[in-house]
């Protein structure tokens, strides 16, 4: 018997090119699946240029201009110097959202109890035109732990500021 009598089967194209779809189709739903797990990666940038990513979400309702937050952050430059730590101040501390940098406040407002935070901020956004000498860098980066919302909070603080002294409307701090 020869080669040339041996049995070949047809070849189905048909099946072949359903074949290379199925592949093709499984290839675009690991890719999807992907893309919707890295969601988490990917920072929600706004209008105003901060790029704000949710590490863990926290519960209830998102801080308000009325409240104030304890919060543990760390604030780093494009280099990764650490520039402040709340650590550096002696662990967490009061924020109020008329007290901090427009940026800061800004993010503040996406911010739940219990949650964790990465932003980056234009420097912009914190110093407007006003730079602080010995500042390198184009952006600030923070990475906030929200310990506790004080609802109301906001006018506890402006009434202990009073008492201590202190006029009411400051300059925001050189902090976040």
């Amino acid at each position: 018997m020869s080669v040339s009598t041996l049995y070949h089967p047809p070849h189905h194209k048909a099946a072949l090119t359903k074949f290379w779809l199925a592949i093709l189709l499984l290839a675009a739903i690991g890719v999807g699946l992907a893309w919707i797990g890295a969601g988490s990666l990917r920072p929600e940038v706004t209008q105003s240029g901060l790029q704000f990513r949710v590490i863990n979400e926290g519960s209830g309702d998102p801080i308000t201009s009325a409240d104030a937050a304890i919060l543990d952050y760390a604030l780093t430059l494009d280099d990764g110097t650490v520039m402040d730590t709340s650590e550096s101040h002696g662990g967490a501390q009061p924020f109020t959202m008329d007290a901090v940098f427009p940026g800061f406040a800004e993010a503040m407002g996406k911010m739940r109890e219990g949650g964790r935070y990465h932003f980056t901020m234009p420097k912009e956004l914190a110093f407007k035109d006003r730079t602080p000498p010995g500042f390198t860098g184009d952006r600030l980066t923070f990475d906030v732990q929200v310990r506790k919302i004080v609802r109301g909070g906001a006018a506890m603080m402006q009434q202990m500021q009073a008492q201590q002294g202190r006029p009411e409307q400051q300059e925001p701090q050189q902090q976040p």
